[in-house]
């Protein structure tokens, strides 16, 4: 069974450019931005650090408020949470990033260790990107599609968190059952 990735943000955060890398999707597209509609699924596997393949399955979702009506759906069931946004974050997207992170994770229990921020280093900016204050105990990483390494790591990294979580989760779980019985 694969791992439901979830990633989502404000539109032109390069959400699609880094789900296409890292699921080595290639783009056919003349450059030109093409915000994405709904939900695009990409299906890949993930080398952990512990040399485990993991398979996934990433929901890249276009970060459209007009799209919210779907999110409750796109979210059910995600087993990490990945929001992304341009390194300058504006306080208008840092408010939207903290609203996605409630929609997204805190309906969804999701834990803290289940998702991360993405600061998208988009161009030649050296803005090193701040973080929403609601967002500051979810982990966070500067990406940049000039260090495609950077990127596989730091979503690595956000996959073998979650994939712990969950387990610790499943464990209590039949704890509880076997407790009870």
């Amino acid at each position: 069974m694969a791992t439901k990735v979830v990633m989502i943000g404000p539109p032109h955060s390069g959400k699609t450019t880094l789900a296409n890398y890292l699921a080595d999707a290639t783009d056919s597209t003349s450059g030109e931005y093409h915000p994405t509609s709904g939900v695009r699924i990409l299906e890949f596997s993930c080398n952990l650090p512990d040399s485990k393949a993991v398979d996934i399955e990433l929901w890249d979702c276009g970060g459209n408020p007009q799209n919210e009506s779907c999110w409750p759906a796109i979210a059910r069931g995600a087993a990490a949470l990945v929001l992304v946004s341009n390194v300058d974050i504006p306080d208008s997207e840092g408010q939207f990033l903290e609203m996605l992170y409630l929609r997204f994770a805190a309906q969804h229990g999701l834990k803290e260790s289940q998702c991360a921020v993405f600061l998208n280093k988009v161009g030649e900016t050296e803005k090193v990107g701040k973080v929403p204050a609601m967002l500051t105990k979810v982990p966070h990483e500067i990406v940049s599609m000039e260090n495609g390494s950077n990127v596989h790591a730091a979503f690595c990294r956000v996959i073998s968190s979650a994939l712990t979580a969950q387990s610790e989760e499943w464990r209590k779980g039949e704890n509880q059952i076997l407790s009870v019985q």
